[in-house]
């Protein structure tokens, strides 16, 4: 980790930092006030998202960074990941297929499948040269069926 303050942190974008990513802000997450298995759904699509900006955003070059930013608002938990590497493509399919054969299945799109499954709201904006992607996830788990 290179800087952080209370509700923000800036990582190397390394898979290496991944793993004390998802500890610092799962760690503010159950400070919050957050469920063991909302925390469990957060650190996964964190852990996704971090990951591809490390390999796909910045090409594995540990040169550049992650701004993390947290904080609640409400019964929700914010967290804002900035970056610099690389636009996201958002034209790929969303949805992977799940009905083919898992060895004939096309790679990609899982992870933002499951992103989208365990958060509240996921958004994504490109600006400025400038990623910004928001996840929320709820304090406390309301849904039974996951």
């Amino acid at each position: 980790m290179k800087k952080s303050t209370e509700n923000e942190a800036v990582f190397h974008a390394c898979i290496n930092d991944v793993p004390e990513i998802c500890r610092v802000v799962t760690e503010a997450a159950r400070e919050s006030g957050m469920d063991d298995k909302g925390m469990w759904k957060l650190e996964l699509a964190l852990d996704e998202a971090c990951t591809n900006i490390a390999c796909y955003g910045y090409q594995n070059n540990c040169e550049g960074t992650i701004r993390l930013h947290w904080e609640c608002r409400g019964d929700d938990f914010y967290v804002t990941i900035e970056d610099e590497g690389l636009p996201f493509d958002q034209s790929e399919p969303t949805d992977p297929d799940f009905s083919s054969d898992i060895c004939q299945r096309k790679a990609g799109g899982l992870g933002r499948y499951i992103m989208r499954k365990f958060l509240d709201d996921l958004s994504y904006q490109r600006s400025d040269n400038k990623n910004t992607l928001i996840l929320v996830k709820k304090l406390i788990n309301t849904e039974d069926s996951d």
